[in-house]
C-alpha cells in the first residue's frame, strides 16, 4: 500500500511518517507540505530512502497535490491545515481553502486514482459547548470558532465521497494533542507550560484555570491513525471516532508541571492569570469518550499526561538554546 501524508512536516504528519515506514516497510511514503508551519529538518534523514518523498506544495494546488499522488496511492492521512482558533480568525480566507476546498481536492484526486482509504484528522472543536457528558460521536456539532466550522465543512464533504462513492473514509477527532514525538509543538497548553517552567517564566493560565480539557499523547494519536489502516476497510469506512486521553483542569496540569519543575530543577515556578482567546470554549466540565474508538480499533491512551510531562522537560532541556526561536 502506498501512502501519502498532507502536512507530513508537521508536528503529528512527522510521528506519522516515521511510523508509517516502520509498520509498512515495502510501501511509497510521500509527504505534501507549504512549510506554512512545519518543518523537514526533523525528518530530513528520509531524504536519503528510496521509499520517501518530501515535497514541499499546497493541498489547494491541483498539479502538487497531482504530483504528490502518483497512480498508486491507495491510502491518504489528511492532517494538512491551517490549525487552531486564533490562527484561522487572523486568516480566515486561508483557513476555509485550505481546510474546506484542499480537503475536496485531495478526495477528488484519490477517487479518480482508484484510492481505497481516506483518513481525515478533524477536531474536538466541531462539537462547540459541551451540551451532554461524555461527549460521544453522537453528540450535536455547533462549532463556536473559524477552525471549528471548517473541520465540520471537511468532515461533512469527507462523508458525501463515502456515501457516494463508496471511498472508505475514516474521521478522527482529536482533543488537546501534546507530547514529543519527532519534535514537539510548544505552543499548545502541556508543552507551553513546560516550556515556561524551563525558561524561568510564570505559567501563563487563561482564566482562572478550573476549566477541564482532554488531553492526549501525540503517539496515541499516530496509533490510533496505523490501527485505522490496519483494521479491515469495512470496520473503518464511514466511520467517526473520538480519540482522546484524560479529563484533567488547566489548573492540574499547572500543578504536575510546577512539581516536575521542583523536582528536576529545584525551584518554584509560579502562574499567571490570562484571557481566554475570543472563541475558546470555557468548559468547567469535559469528559470525552473514546468508547467507539476502543471498540472498532482498539484504541488506548497508552501514554499518560505525568509521563508526556517528565519527556517534555528532558527534551526542553536538551533543546533550550536551540529552539528558543519557537517560543
Amino acid at each position: 500500500m502506498n501512502f501519502v501524508v498532507t502536512g507530513g512536516a508537521g508536528y503529528i504528519g512527522s510521528g506519522v511518517m516515521l511510523r508509517l515506514l516502520e509498520e509498512f516497510p515495502d510501501s511509497t511514503i510521500t509527504s505534501i507540505d507549504n512549510l506554512f508551519r512545519g518543518d523537514y529538518r526533523h525528518i530530513d534523514h528520509l531524504r536519503s530512502n528510496k521509499q520517501c518523498r518530501l515535497l514541499k506544495g499546497d493541498i489547494r494546488r491541483k498539479s502538487d497535490v497531482q504530483e504528490a499522488l502518483g497512480d498508486d496511492t491507495k491510502a491518504i492521512i489528511h492532517l494538512a491545515a491551517l490549525p487552531g482558533i486564533e490562527l484561522c480568525k487572523k486568516q480566515p480566507e486561508d483557513a476555509i481553502t485550505t481546510n474546506v476546498y484542499g480537503t475536496y481536492m485531495l478526495l477528488e484526486e484519490l477517487l479518480n486514482r482508484g484510492g481505497e482509504r481516506f483518513v481525515f484528522v478533524s477536531s474536538a472543536a466541531v462539537y462547540g459547548v459541551p451540551q451532554k457528558q461524555p461527549i460521544g460521536e453522537d453528540h450535536p456539532l455547533k462549532p463556536v470558532s473559524l477552525y471549528g466550522v471548517t473541520k465540520v465543512s471537511g468532515e461533512q464533504l469527507v462523508n458525501s465521497y463515502y456515501v457516494n462513492h463508496g471511498l472508505a473514509t475514516t474521521i478522527l477527532r482529536l482533543s488537546n494533542v501534546y507530547g514529543l514525538s519527532a519534535y514537539t509543538y510548544w505552543k499548545t497548553a502541556i508543552p507551553k507550560f513546560v516550556w515556561q517552567a524551563v525558561n524561568n517564566q510564570p505559567l501563563t493560565v487563561r482564566a482562572d484555570g478550573q476549566q477541564q480539557r482532554d488531553f492526549v499523547h501525540v503517539k496515541s494519536i499516530i496509533d490510533a491513525i496505523i490501527q485505522c489502516l490496519r483494521t479491515p476497510r469495512e470496520a473503518v469506512a464511514g466511520e467517526t471516532f473520538n480519540l482522546g486521553g484524560e479529563d484533567l483542569t488547566v489548573n492540574q496540569i499547572a500543578g504536575m508541571v510546577m512539581n516536575e519543575a521542583q523536582r528536576r530543577l529545584g525551584k518554584r515556578v509560579s502562574k499567571v492569570s490570562t484571557a481566554l482567546e475570543v472563541g475558546e470554549v470555557y468548559t468547567p466540565r469535559f469528559s470525552y469518550s473514546c468508547d467507539k474508538a476502543f471498540q472498532k480499533i482498539g484504541y488506548k491512551a497508552r501514554w499518560k499526561v505525568g509521563q508526556g510531562i517528565s519527556e517534555l522537560f528532558e527534551y526542553a532541556l536538551k533543546t533550550k538554546t536551540t529552539e528558543n526561536h519557537a517560543h
